[in-house]
């Protein structure tokens, strides 16, 4: 006596599902950079005296350079946090279109103004979670105001990479690069160690 076959059960294939996400690092505290650069240089004025020529006072000018140098690389490096950003549905997209066009209608918005604005609605329903360095993902709901307001405290430029992030989870295939695992462990090209 044969059995029939499992019918294969398609709600529970398509509960299973999420959305891609990707994810961008950002500095928050870019600002020491000019301190850094600027230590940098001094550190490399003061190891270009001849050792000779140094007296016991320059080299302990030297070490309190460097030993600020490295508590603004740390400041620098402690400050970096992970945005993490998830593609959007057909509907969340239309929604918000939607939703946008309603807000600007008989208003004198030139397009550009409105492309910007329609930019931060985006990426406020994008942006999923934030992981500060050394903390665990926490999840984050961001308004447009907010988003508005994280571009202003880290710049054009840092923004760009959460934008970039947001267009490749939207609009890329989803990959892995199983590679760097064999380049994590020290297996060079060509060799399966």
């Amino acid at each position: 006596m044969t059995t029939a076959p499992e019918t294969f059960d398609v709600e529970a294939f398509i509960k299973g599902a999420n959305l891609p996400t990707e994810s961008a690092t950002v500095y928050m505290r870019a600002d020491v950079i000019s301190d850094i650069t600027a230590l940098k240089h001094k550190i490399d004025v003061a190891r270009a005296t001849d050792n000779s020529e140094r007296t016991s006072s320059d080299k302990s000018e030297l070490k309190q350079l460097e030993a600020e140098y490295v508590r603004l690389l740390t400041v620098f490096s402690e400050s970096a946090s992970t945005v993490h950003v998830r593609a959007l549905t057909r509907q969340e997209l239309k929604d918000l279109r939607e939703t946008h066009e309603k807000a600007i209608e008989g208003k004198e918005i030139t397009p550009k103004d409105s492309n910007e604005s329609f930019g931060y609605d985006l990426l406020a329903l994008a942006i999923v979670a934030v992981e500060p360095i050394g903390k665990e993902k926490q999840s984050a709901a961001f308004t447009p105001a907010q988003v508005r307001a994280l571009e202003e405290g880290i710049g054009a430029a840092q923004m760009q990479a959460i934008l970039e992030a947001r267009q490749i989870a939207q609009n890329k295939l989803p990959e892995v690069d199983a590679d760097f695992l064999l380049r994590l462990y020290g297996t060079s090209a060509g060799s399966q160690g």
